[in-house]
C-alpha cells in the first residue's frame, strides 16, 4: 500500500468526517437523553392519534415503538442520521475521480508510480473505513445516552382486587410515588448493533454507487447531481410502494427497502438469535425472507458492484485534458 496516497486521501477526508462522527455522536446521545424526558404516557397519547394515518410508514408495531427501545431505535431513521452517513459515502465517492479531474490533479497524481487501481483503492479504502467508524459513532452515541440518562416512572398507589366482580379499589388516593431508573435497566446497548450495521452496510452502498459516477464522470457537480437525484427518487420509490398496496413492488426498486435498523433492532429484543440470521423463518420453519443479515448482504453487493464497476470503468477510459 502506498503511504503517500493513503495519507492524501485521509487528509481530504478527516475534516468532514470529523464534524459528521461529532454531530452523529452528539445526536444519538441526544435522542436517548430526550427519550429518558418523555413518559411514555405522554408519547403514547401523541403517537395513538396518529396511528391509524401512519401505520404503514412504521416497521414495528405500536407495542414495540411504545418501549424506550423502540422509541430509541426511531433515531437511526432521523434525517440527521441517515443524512449525515449518505453526505460521507456521496461526498468522498464523487471526488474519487471527477474530483480529482475537476481539480486538475488527477493527471500529476498518475504521472506518479501508481496505477489508476492504486488510486481508486486508496480512495475506497478510506471511504469504507470511514463509514465503518461513522456508524459505530452512532452506536456509541446511544450506549453514552444509555449509560448516563435515567427516565422518571411512576409507580401507582396499591389496590385491592375484588374476587369474582373483577374490580380494584385503590387503597391510597394519593398520587403515586415517581422513581429515577437508569435507562440501562430499560434497553441494553447490545439491541442496537443490528441498526448500527445496517446504517454501515446502507454508506457503503452509497459510497459504491457514487463512486460508479464520478469514475464515468468528469465534473464532480454532475456527479453529485446524478447520486443525488437518484437517491430521492429510491428514496420516493419505496414511501411510495409502502403507501400505496397496489405496488409494493416499488419498493424493490429501492436501495433504501434493504434499510429497515427499527426492525432489526425488534428482533434483537424479542429474537436476539434471528437478528443476525440470513433469511426470516415462519414458525413451520418455511423461508418467508430475507433477514437482517441477507439485507446487509444485499446492500454491500451493491456497493461491491458500484466499485468493480467503477474499477473497470476508470481503468478503460481516457481521461481528458485538464483545464
Amino acid at each position: 500500500m502506498n503511504r503517500a496516497l493513503l495519507r492524501k486521501c485521509v487528509i481530504e477526508a478527516r475534516l468532514l468526517w470529523a464534524a459528521l462522527a461529532l454531530l452523529l455522536f452528539a445526536f444519538c446521545w441526544v435522542r436517548v437523553y430526550i427519550v429518558s424526558r418523555l413518559r411514555t404516557s405522554q408519547f403514547a397519547a401523541i403517537v395513538e392519534q396518529l396511528w391509524d394515518q401512519f401505520k404503514d410508514f412504521s416497521p414495528v408495531p405500536l407495542e414495540e415503538l411504545l418501549s424506550y427501545t423502540g422509541r430509541i431505535a426511531i433515531g437511526y431513521n432521523e434525517p440527521v442520521v441517515v443524512v449525515g452517513i449518505s453526505l460521507f459515502a456521496i461526498a468522498r465517492g464523487s471526488d474519487a475521480v471527477s474530483g480529482e479531474l475537476g481539480r486538475g490533479t488527477l493527471e500529476l497524481l498518475l504521472a506518479q508510480p501508481v496505477s489508476r487501481l492504486q488510486v481508486l483503492g486508496h480512495q475506497a479504502a478510506v471511504t469504507v473505513v470511514g463509514v465503518l467508524l461513522l456508524a459505530a459513532c452512532t452506536w456509541g452515541g446511544t450506549t453514552a445516552g444509555i449509560y448516563t440518562c435515567a427516565v422518571t416512572e411512576e409507580i401507582p398507589p396499591p389496590r385491592l382486587r375484588v374476587p369474582g366482580l373483577g374490580v380494584e379499589i385503590p387503597l391510597s388516593f394519593r398520587r403515586g410515588e415517581t422513581v429515577q431508573v437508569p435507562m440501562r435497566e430499560r434497553t441494553d446497548p447490545q439491541f442496537f448493533l443490528p441498526g448500527a450495521v445496517n446504517l454501515a452496510c446502507l454508506g457503503i452502498a452509497l459510497a459504491g454507487l457514487s463512486t460508479l459516477a464520478s469514475a464515468v464522470d468528469r465534473y464532480r457537480w454532475r456527479t453529485i447531481g446524478v447520486v443525488v437525484g437518484t437517491y430521492v427518487v429510491m428514496l420516493v420509490l419505496k414511501l411510495v410502494g409502502q403507501a400505496i398496496h397496489e405496488l409494493p413492488w416499488l419498493k424493490a426498486l429501492s436501495l433504501f427497502t434493504a434499510y429497515e435498523p427499527q426492525r432489526f433492532i425488534s428482533l434483537a429484543v424479542h429474537q436476539p438469535q434471528a437478528a443476525w440470521w440470513l433469511g426470516q423463518y415462519d414458525a413451520q420453519g418455511q423461508w418467508v425472507g430475507l433477514g437482517p443479515v441477507g439485507y446487509d448482504l444485499v446492500l454491500l453487493g451493491l456497493g461491491a458492484t458500484g466499485y468493480l464497476a467503477a474499477a473497470w470503468a476508470f481503468c478503460r477510459r481516457d481521461l481528458p485534458a485538464p483545464l
